[in-house]
């Protein structure tokens, strides 16, 4: 149940209906794969590396790192003739996750006594009106950004590998604690648990912006936990470098891209945008999901839902008392993050918060992250009970 609300207002929308992306992966058997060369393509392309410096100094081995050597699975994409199959396993034939183009399945990975599990992403096949040289340069795209990024909070990314049947996969670390759109739906969540979640999050958010990267597509689903309570930002396909390593300038994006109920107002317009400032906007609507277990309105668009114009009109309120605290941000707790979401959530990009404020908001600072602590507040149930229960079906 949704913690009580005070305030007049419309009520928001739940939670539950936002769907997640159906899948339209292609499944064209006839179709003979091009004679274009990935590993020349991936030789050849701009590499997004970045100077040993730069790499987060609190990023930990998680889960599937487990006996991989004294550092995270290097990005081996192009490097090997060996099939999926040998080098991650077997994967399962149910999907454990489907996307508008892609679909994922856990593999199992026998390594002397140990089993290993991976997250096989595997892409839609190229589109009849596409041709390959295009087809390929999409699929590598979210790889060659999502295998630069090696931080707590960020899915880890180990390799771009054809499997049997020609299919282009993305192989993955595997996060057996689920996603936040699902230990949102269960509900429970002590409010602890909550800012544990935020706080993570703007801690990976902060990372990718630190690397030149900006998300685009935040939102629960996209978020996973490992067994050990690390929340962690995954699916890049949406995801833009908007300053390389050696550049000083920002570059705008432009597009409408992610999921309608978590797109800032400026992404509407059709105008450029800076990508780091979506991010911003999106971070401040899934705290409002944790907080409430529901929507604070369908699409940031005044012309068309009635909930976001009442709160853009309250922003822009003459009063000073009504536009700092409009009711959306009056019922959110505790009081302390209000002034905070207030600035995530500002319509106007212009005077909506950077990552950097936001990280050093006296809130955000006082905020307890579990696996930090050695006697934490909180443990994050849902995940626990999911990873559970893989480890007592074996994986299954």
């Amino acid at each position: 149940m949704a913690r009580e609300r005070r305030g007049s207002q419309p009520a928001p929308v739940p939670v539950t209906p936002v769907r997640r992306k159906s899948s339209s992966a292609h499944s064209d058997k006839g179709e003979t794969p091009g004679k274009f060369n990935l590993k020349d393509l991936l030789g050849s392309a701009p590499k997004l590396n970045r100077k040993s410096s730069q790499r987060s100094t609190s990023s930990k081995r998680s889960d599937s790192d487990a006996g991989e050597g004294n550092g995270r699975p290097r990005s081996t994409a192009g490097d090997s003739t060996a099939s999926l199959t040998q080098k991650y396993g077997v994967c399962q034939k149910v999907a454990i996750g489907k996307g508008a183009t892609s679909v994922v399945r856990l593999a199992h990975k026998w390594d002397r006594s140990e089993e290993k599990l991976y997250a096989i992403k595997e892409f839609r096949k190229r589109r009849k009106n596409e041709s390959e040289k295009e087809y390929v340069k999409k699929l590598t795209a979210e790889f060659c950004i999502s295998s630069t990024l090696h931080h707590t909070n960020v899915v880890e990314t180990v390799d771009l590998i054809q499997d049997e049947n020609q299919h282009w996969c993305e192989v993955m670390e595997f996060c057996p604690g689920g996603d936040l759109y699902t230990a949102i739906k269960k509900g429970g969540m002590s409010p602890s648990e909550v800012e544990c979640c935020f706080k993570q999050i703007l801690m990976g958010v902060s990372y990718l912006h630190s690397q030149g990267v900006a998300h685009r597509d935040i939102k629960p689903e996209n978020l996973f936990f490992d067994t050990k309570g690390h929340l962690k930002i995954g699916d890049y396909g949406a995801s833009t470098v908007y300053r390389l390593p050696w550049e000083a300038t920002i570059h705008m994006s432009t597009g409408l891209c992610g999921s309608e109920p978590y797109i800032a107002p400026e992404q509407f317009l059709g105008k450029p945008y800076d990508a780091r400032l979506v991010d911003i906007w999106a971070v401040g609507i899934v705290y409002y999901c944790l907080h409430f277990q529901e929507l604070p309105w369908r699409a940031a668009q005044p012309a068309s839902d009635q909930l976001y114009a009442a709160y853009a009109s309250a922003c822009a309120n003459a009063s000073t008392s009504v536009s700092m605290c409009p009711p959306t941000i009056n019922n959110l707790n505790p009081r302390a993050c209000r002034s905070l979401i207030r600035k995530m959530l500002e319509p106007d990009p212009r005077h909506r918060s950077t990552i950097e404020e936001v990280v050093n908001h006296a809130w955000v600072k006082s905020i307890e992250i579990c696996h930090e602590v050695s006697q934490p507040k909180h443990v994050h149930v849902s995940a626990r009970a999911m990873g559970l229960a893989y480890l007592r079906n074996g994986g299954g």
